[in-house]
């Protein structure tokens, strides 16, 4: 599913399959927490839009919870002026959508109500990629995998994935959908970066035994790998709106960060797009999904398609941040998503 056209910035975004689906995204993604529908003034996020497209992305990820259903909805408007056959568009289900018991989780009734919303706002009557946005112990993981499986044989989705979901229930989930001979989840969706590289130990290994893709949500760290923390929280930016960036914002790491910025600047590379083409080039990854808050941020991401990082590269990158910090990197991983991080 490649875009009909080439990029119009000259840059050389790459094309991945999800295994066991016909469809192909860009190695970057665009995300809309934070942003489309809430963060960013509706002219604005089309621009950003129209400028990801015109760069070679092909992959928009969404959530029914973010900015409440309105980032679907601005992308529902997006989809109206493009060319929808060029886009794998996802979404995701389980953070409340109302106050009902029902409104939430990953129960059947919730997953097929989910879905009917998501595809009302985004004014579609199939979605490419459904993720479960967690983990439901409430639920028994059988009645998931079934719901999700019915979704794909009704033409609803064409895949199915999982968000920060433990390697133990990927595997329990695709042993279950075998038995119920429903398709399996085909695409992870974790936190990984520089700052967060726990999933390197086990969840990697699992996703490429399983044959699942897996796509990266907070590529740069919420930011903190672009260097704009360095010299404290600046107003307005997301760490000063919320607590979810505390952990990345512990001395050691912002240390390691001003060497990794003064490195890139010195080597006259954006840090922002090294941080994300070191995240694209990584071992199992499909895609890397970033935010934009503006047309230019999206153009200055959109840099790292074109940025190779050789091996000399790679070495050095790991000095600041080291394999062996991935027992700080699970802990800080765990602070984030215990703060609320809807990502």
């Amino acid at each position: 599913m490649r875009p009909n056209s080439a990029p119009r910035y000259g840059l050389r975004v790459h094309y991945r399959s999800i295994p066991g689906t016909e469809l192909n995204i860009s190695s970057l993604a665009l995300g809309g927490w934070l942003t489309l529908g809430e963060g960013v003034a509706d002219a604005e996020a089309a621009r950003i839009l129209h400028a990801a497209i015109d760069g070679g992305v092909t992959f928009l990820d969404l959530a029914d919870v973010y900015a409440d259903g309105g980032a679907e909805r601005v992308v529902g408007r997006f989809l109206q002026e493009t060319d929808r056959n060029r886009l794998v568009v996802s979404s995701k289900v389980f953070w409340p959508m109302g106050d009902g018991p029902s409104d939430r989780g990953l129960g059947r009734r919730h997953i097929h109500a989910s879905i009917d919303g998501t595809l009302a706002r985004l004014g579609i009557d199939h979605l490419d990629l459904y993720f479960c946005h967690r983990e439901d112990p409430s639920v028994p993981l059988l009645e998931t995998v079934q719901a999700m499986g019915d979704l794909v044989q009704q033409g609803k989705v064409r895949a199915w994935g999982t968000s920060c979901w433990r390697p133990s229930t990927l595997r329990e989930a695709h042993r279950l959908a075998q038995k119920l001979g429903v398709a399996p989840p085909r695409v992870e969706q974790p936190q990984y970066s520089l700052l967060v590289r726990g999933v390197e130990d086990d969840l990697v290994p699992v996703c490429q035994q399983l044959g699942m893709g897996l796509v990266a949500f907070s590529p740069m760290g919420g930011g903190v790998l672009s260097g704009k923390y360095l010299d404290g929280v600046p107003a307005g930016s997301r760490a000063a709106e919320s607590s979810w960036l505390e952990p990345f914002l512990q001395p050691a790491i912002v240390e390691s960060v001003r060497a990794f910025v003064a490195w890139c600047q010195n080597s006259q590379q954006d840090p922002a797009a090294v941080a994300l083409a070191w995240v694209m080039s990584q071992p199992g990854i499909t895609s890397a999904i970033c935010g934009a808050s503006s047309e230019a941020q999206i153009r200055q991401n959109l840099l790292a398609a074109d940025l190779a990082l050789d091996s000399a590269t790679k070495a050095r990158i790991d000095q600041w941040f080291p394999v062996g910090r991935r027992a700080l990197w699970k802990r800080v991983l765990g602070a984030v998503l215990r703060r609320g991080g809807r990502a």
